[in-house]
Order: structure tokens, then C-alpha cells, then sequence
């Protein structure tokens, strides 16, 4: 449930951030979209693959916990039993918006235990990687935008 809060906390920052990104974005004159752009692909590693790589280290995190918690059942209940998550959480996150709850319901907590791990790791994957991404993007206009302002000072100094 903790994963859940984060994951939709880390989404609703996501949404600012972008805004703010795009709002900074559109300030840049074509001269400096072009300059962001070739720097973004020639020095930043790609948002997708940096989401894949955090998938895959979720999961395998998520499987050595699976491992290691089914090793303790079996030590201590002599049984192996994967239910659904339902019956593992007892706490829920829920919306109040009857809609979404019955969907999350169905596609979440009503899963097996393996497979609403994965979609949890899937979901911390991505908002985590939107909400990188927008603090890279944003960071990286304001250090262009000091730059150019700094060589436009110098080349007034010079005339």
C-alpha cells in the first residue's frame, strides 16, 4: 500500500512538473529548442530505456522479497500458497469515486499476488521516470538559459 501512495503521489507531481517543462519550453526561442534538443539526445540517456531499467530492478527487488518471505512460510507453515493480493493487504488505496474503485478493484487487488506486484512496480516505473525526466528537462533549460545569457553578456562587452 506504501508503493501504491508513492506511486500516485509521484504521479501527481508529474503533472505540475510537465506543465512547468512545457511552459519553460515554449519561453525558448528556436535557437535554444534545437540547443536542448541535440543535448538531451546526445548526453541523456533515454527516458524509456531509464524506465525499463528501473522496471527491471523493481522486479527483481519484488522477487528476492517474494523469495525470501515464501522461504520463511515454508520454514515456518510447510506450504507454499500464492493467493490474490486481496487476501495478502488487508488496507486499500482508495479514490472515493465509485468508478475507479471498482476498476482498481478488478485490476489491481483482485490479481494474483505475482502479477499486482508487477503492475505495482510498473506504475512506481513510471511516475518516477515522468517525474525525473521533467526535473532533468527543467533543470537543464534554466543551466542553457544562464549559459546563452552569459555569452550574450560577453559579446556586448566585446562591441
Amino acid at each position: 500500500m506504501v508503493f501504491h501512495a508513492i506511486g500516485m503521489w509521484l504521479l501527481a507531481a508529474a503533472i505540475p512538473l510537465w506543465i512547468y517543462r512545457w511552459y519553460v519550453f515554449s519561453k525558448l526561442d528556436a535557437r535554444e529548442r534545437k540547443i536542448f534538443k541535440r543535448i538531451v539526445k546526445r548526453r541523456h540517456e533515454n527516458a524509456y530505456a531509464f524506465a525499463l531499467q528501473m522496471f527491471g530492478y523493481l522486479i527483481a527487488l519484488a522477487a528476492a522479497v517474494i523469495l525470501l518471505v515464501m522461504g520463511l512460510r515454508y520454514i515456518k507453515q510447510g506450504s507454499l500458497e500464492f493467493g490474490a493480493y486481496r487476501d495478502v493487504m488487508r488496507n486499500r488505496l482508495y479514490s472515493g469515486v465509485e468508478p475507479i474503485d471498482q476498476a482498481l478493484d478488478a485490476y489491481h487487488y483482485d490479481q494474483m499476488l505475482p502479477i499486482a506486484i508487477i503492475t505495482t512496480c510498473a506504475l512506481l516505473s513510471v511516475a518516477f521516470t515522468l517525474v525525473a525526466t521533467a526535473l532533468r528537462d527543467v533543470s537543464l533549460m534554466s543551466r542553457l538559459n544562464r549559459k546563452l545569457d552569459g555569452m550574450k553578456q560577453r559579446q556586448e562587452a566585446l562591441n
